[in-house]
């Protein structure tokens, strides 16, 4: 089983886990094992509520590390490994000690993706004419879109909350991108029903567009080969997707700005998208010029 495809199986089973584990503490609570619960609690709760808050109230970004749950789940993992060194306690407290492994590898394995590198979207180049699809499956070109400046993200699908976050943010800002002629393109390889889904939902003046079969992202080498999580085949998507990228480009379709970011949390806010319009400071472009934007660090 290939890496990619440990890591869908992964952010599947895990919050299924965690959950368990948070039910268990609470029995183990009314059994009196205070330590052995706070642990346990302490190791299941941020992912729970993470998870929760994504899906509830999306953000479009975290810190890298999401510091305050790893703190708690720190905390956590000191307690239960006192609970098992000292207080011998059993099976419970080493099933919280495998959770906070879970933790770990989710912040440093999960949500990192291998070294990025896309010679096409070297700052300075001519955006390559990309073949893309409208949400009715029409055939669009992105040269169709010079002689104005483009925002082209690329999301994995409305499956993904913090991706839809990003489409909202720009949204909001949809009023200033108009005003500043700079034409949104929103990419991605899902389903022509879930584009068709997302454009009625908003109905501003974006172009909601399909990659099929991933062919501009494997062109583009932003594709990711079994990146949705198993068990969303069900709904229509493929294993495979796109990484999240954006791409800035001038009136002449010369790239000002591509964000590949290494960590999904990990993604540029607006106002710095609209600064690289202004033109962005030379420290600011990354030594192969392709910016990786550590995004906002607040959230946790």
């Amino acid at each position: 089983m290939t890496q990619q495809k440990l890591k869908s199986l992964f952010i599947s089973l895990y919050p299924f886990v965690a959950l368990a584990v948070l039910v268990m503490a609470l029995n183990a609570y009314l059994q009196g094992r205070i330590l052995t619960s706070l642990g346990l609690i302490m190791v299941s709760f941020p992912m729970v509520f993470f998870l929760a808050r994504l899906f509830l109230r999306p953000i479009a970004r975290t810190s890298a590390n999401l510091n305050l749950g790893s703190v708690i789940v720190g905390v956590g993992t000191l307690m239960l490994i006192y609970d098992v060194l000292v207080v011998q306690a059993g099976v419970m407290a080493m099933l919280g000690l495998l959770l906070s492994i879970f933790w770990l590898l989710y912040i440093k394995w999960y949500s990192i993706f291998p070294e990025r590198s896309s010679p096409l979207l070297a700052v300075g180049n001519t955006l390559p004419n990309l073949k893309l699809e409208n949400s009715e499956g029409g055939e669009v070109h992105t040269d169709n879109f010079k002689g104005s400046r483009c925002i082209l993200l690329f999301y994995r699908g409305n499956w993904c909350p913090l991706c839809m976050a990003q489409v909202k943010e720009l949204v909001e800002e949809y009023k200033t991108l108009s005003a500043r002629n700079i034409k949104t393109l929103l990419i991605s390889p899902q389903p022509h029903r879930y584009t068709r889904s997302l454009a009625n939902k908003y109905g501003v003046d974006f172009e909601y567009l399909v990659d099929k079969d991933n062919r501009v992202a494997e062109q583009l080498n932003i594709h990711s080969n079994n990146g949705l999580p198993t068990g969303l085949q069900v709904y229509g998507y493929s294993s495979d997707t796109v990484l999240p990228t954006i791409i800035l480009t001038d009136e002449k379709g010369v790239i000002l700005y591509a964000d590949l970011t290494q960590n999904y949390r990990v993604r540029p806010e607006p106002v710095e998208l609209l600064a690289f319009f202004d033109g962005p400071s030379p420290a600011k472009v990354t030594q192969n010029f392709q910016q990786v934007s550590l995004g906002s660090l607040d959230n946790s």
